[in-house]
């Protein structure tokens, strides 16, 4: 008996233990059986299968609610199959858990954007900086919206601020280059559109917009040199769109033609480049010529006063003045200011 008494002490205590021990065990299995989910959804989301990522971390979930990776990353797979609202839920419930989660605000921040509200994702990517100073995305894509909403210094400082933490930031010495072209700092737009293409050489738009800031200080040779070596490395055209306006502006009208009819050629509705043909053709005398360019760019665009202008002076040359105060009136009835001046001679 004292043998047997023994032994149900002894079970007793096994059983005591291993009720203790099962509790344990249980939240170890529930906790293991989480990231197990959660690593399943991780590789099916990197092998692009976004159901059955969705799928593993409702699986984790579902075990650990509170898993705020698995509710960052379910975040990004919804984003990923277009669905904002459930992106963003799931990264304010991930934000919920753990309010210092710098990449969940990042993240919310951007599909923000995605959707528009940029005061939402300024916010957020202000968060984000808050949170994690060093993190130089949050810092360009607010600069990003500052840059939209024409607040071009404040824009430059958060440029400066990212490219201070990333110093091989291409795009954002690209885009610091336009805030400073806005604010007509022309020598510093293009130091910053020369280093992006020094980090990047086959950077095609950052050698368009190099172009643009040498064209607008008057130095057509070299713009037209950068606009060369965009199209060497991509073919498009608001390259050729724009080295037509530089060869129009170096009084290379017949380059500036060619230019101009290669834009037409990779976009039949362009018709900023057909007003420019226009323009091209207009000082070479084509007036008939000019007139039937200036026709396209208002039949693909309404309301484009600028065309409307110079149609207007082309008819003048043509004897056709009737047209010709017409295409004014209707100019300034656009907001074309200049076409004040030439209604002048249609009073009389």
């Amino acid at each position: 008996m004292k043998h047997l008494s023994f032994v149900i002490c002894h079970l007793s205590f096994v059983i005591c233990h291993a009720q203790d021990t099962v509790k344990v065990s249980t939240l170890a299995a529930l906790e293991h059986n989480a990231e197990r989910f959660y690593n399943s959804g991780t590789s099916k989301f990197a092998a692009k299968d976004f159901q059955g990522a969705i799928e593993d971390f409702n699986l984790a979930l579902s075990v650990n609610p509170n898993f705020d990776k698995a509710l960052y990353n379910r975040g990004i797979v919804k984003f990923e199959m277009k669905d904002v609202a459930g992106a963003i839920a799931d990264y304010t419930q991930a934000i919920a858990v753990n309010d210092s989660c710098d990449l969940c605000y990042f993240s919310r921040g951007q599909v923000k954007y995605f959707s528009k509200d940029k005061t939402g994702a300024a916010a957020d990517y202000g968060k984000t900086i808050q949170l994690n100073p060093t993190h130089a995305q949050a810092y360009y894509y607010r600069a990003g919206i500052l840059f939209e909403e024409k607040e071009y210094k404040s824009a430059v400082e958060d440029f400066d601020k990212a490219i201070q933490l990333k110093p091989d930031y291409v795009y954002a010495y690209n885009d610091r280059g336009s805030a400073k072209r806005q604010l007509e700092d022309y020598n510093g737009a293009a130091l910053d559109y020369k280093k992006a293409i020094e980090l990047k050489p086959d950077f095609s738009f950052a050698q368009n917009n190099l172009g643009s800031v040498l064209r607008k200080n008057g130095n057509y040779k070299n713009a037209i040199i950068a606009y060369n070596n965009a199209i060497k490395v991509k073919e498009s055209y608001l390259s050729y769109n724009n080295r037509g306006s530089a060869r129009y502006d170096a009084d290379d009208y017949k380059g500036a033609i060619e230019d101009f009819t290669k834009a037409i050629k990779m976009k039949m509705d362009y018709s900023i480049a057909y007003n420019n043909r226009g323009a091209a053709k207009f000082k070479l005398k084509d007036y008939k010529g000019a007139i039937s360019d200036y026709d396209k760019a208002i039949e693909l665009n309404s309301e484009y006063g600028y065309a409307y202008l110079n149609r207007g002076i082309a008819k003048e040359l043509i004897r056709d003045q009737q047209g010709a105060c017409k295409d004014w009136n209707d100019a300034v009835s656009m907001g074309i200011e200049q076409g004040k001046n030439y209604l002048q001679d249609c009073k009389k």
